[in-house]
C-alpha cells in the first residue's frame, strides 16, 4: 500500500479547491473510520468547526456518498471521502490532526484481549500510513482498549522512525465530560462552569476522576462522599450500552472527540491556552502511558501538567488502579512486538 504513497503524493496538488497549500491558514483533520456510529456524528462536529479547512473521511465503504451529504452543510469547510485501503494515503495527505474511530466498540462480555486482537489490525494499517504521509500530525485514537492500544501504536511508529511521544494521544476526553456533567447535577450549577481532571486510564477500573480538585469545590470528607460520583463515571459507558444495546455511547464519544480535537486545532493556531486530559506516554508515574492534564500547543503537548496533590482515599484509588493499567500497557507493546516477529 505505501510504497506508491510517494508517487501519489506528486499528483495531490492538483486537488485544487479540496486541499489548499497554504499551510498557515489551514487545518486538515483526518477521520478514520468516519462511517461509523460514532464518526458520523464526530464528522458533522467538525464540520462545524471553524479551525477546520479542510475535513477528510476515510472509511472502508461509504464515505464519499457521506462526504458529498455533508458537503451540503452550510459552513465553510471543504469535505471529501476516500473509501477503500488503498485511498488511505490520500485520505492523510497534509492531515494536521488524525483522529481514529474505526474498530469494534467494548461489549458487555468482551475481553481486552478480545478487543485488542479485533482492533490492532487498524492500528498496523493507519500507523505506517501516518508515518510515511503525514508524520508530523497530531494522532488521536479513539479506537480501543485504549490501555493497551496507544501502547501499540507506539510502538509501530517507532518501527517506522516516526514516533513522537508529543503527538500521540489516546482521548478520554468522555470522562471528563461525563465527571463533569455528574458534578453539575449534584452542585445544581451549569455544567460549562465545572473543571475536574480525570487522571489513569480509560477502562472503568482505571478512571480516576480528582473530586477534591473540582471547581467549583466538591464537598467530600472522604471516600464515601467521592466513590458514587467515580462509580458513576466508571460504569456510565456499560449504563448506555444496557439501554442501547451492542452500539453503546455514540454521542458523548463524538462530542468529546470533537471538544479534545477542538483543543488540538487551538494549540496548533497558537490560540488561547487550551488544556485537556488525555491517555499518553510520560514519566509522570511509573506506568510508561498515562491520562493527565495537558497543556497543548503547536508541536502537540506543550507541558504535562502531571498529577495534582491528592486526598489520601485519591492516592488510594490510584495505588489499586496501577496494577491493571500497567498490565494493560505491556498486552499492547508485547502485542506489537510479536506481530512483528
Amino acid at each position: 500500500m505505501l510504497r506508491n504513497a510517494r508517487m501519489l503524493l506528486k499528483t495531490f496538488s492538483s486537488l485544487g479547491r479540496q486541499f489548499s497549500t497554504t499551510q498557515t491558514s489551514n487545518s486538515r483533520v483526518c477521520v478514520i473510520g468516519a462511517c461509523g456510529n460514532v464518526g458520523q456524528a464526530l464528522s458533522l462536529l467538525l464540520k462545524r468547526d471553524d479551525l477546520v479547512t479542510v475535513l477528510s473521511l476515510y472509511d472502508l465503504k461509504k464515505a464519499i456518498g457521506m462526504a458529498l451529504d455533508m458537503s451540503h452543510v452550510d459552513t465553510n469547510s471543504e469535505v471529501a471521502g476516500f473509501e477503500k485501503i488503498e485511498m488511505l494515503p490520500k485520505a492523510l495527505y497534509c492531515a494536521d490532526v488524525v483522529v481514529i474511530v474505526a474498530g469494534q466498540p467494548r461489549k458487555k462480555g468482551i475481553s481486552e484481549d478480545e478487543m485488542l486482537k479485533q482492533n490492532s489490525g487498524i492500528i498496523f494499517e493507519v500507523m505506517p500510513a501516518i508515518a510515511e504521509v503525514c508524520p508530523k500530525a497530531l494522532i488521536a485514537i479513539v479506537t480501543g482498549p485504549t490501555n493497551a492500544i496507544v501502547p501499540l501504536a507506539a510502538e509501530v511508529l517507532k518501527t517506522k522512525d516516526a514516533h513522537d511521544p508529543n503527538r500521540l494521544f489516546g482521548v478520554t476526553t468522555h470522562n471528563v465530560v461525563r465527571a463533569r456533567t455528574f458534578i453539575s447535577d449534584e452542585l445544581q450549577v451549569d455544567a460549562s462552569i465545572v473543571k475536574v481532571p480525570v487522571i489513569g486510564g480509560n477502562s472503568p477500573c482505571t478512571i480516576l476522576p480528582l473530586l477534591s480538585h473540582t471547581k467549583p469545590k466538591f464537598k467530600i470528607e472522604d471516600e464515601d462522599d467521592a466513590m458514587p460520583i467515580i462509580r458513576k463515571v466508571r460504569e456510565a459507558e456499560d449504563q448506555v450500552a444496557a439501554v442501547k444495546g451492542d452500539q453503546g455511547a455514540t454521542l458523548v464519544i463524538a462530542h468529546s472527540v470533537a471538544k479534545f480535537t477542538h483543543s488540538l486545532l487551538m494549540g496548533l493556531a497558537g490560540k488561547g491556552d487550551p488544556k485537556e486530559c488525555a491517555y499518553v506516554e510520560s514519566a509522570v508515574t511509573d506506568s510508561a502511558f498515562f491520562a493527565t492534564p495537558l497543556k497543548l500547543g503547536k508541536q502537540g503537548i506543550e507541558k504535562n501538567l502531571g498529577i495534582p496533590d491528592l486526598a489520601k482515599f485519591e492516592a488510594e484509588l490510584l495505588h489499586e488502579l496501577m496494577p491493571e493499567l500497567k498490565e494493560s500497557i505491556k498486552k499492547g507493546i508485547d502485542f506489537a512486538k510479536k506481530m512483528k516477529k
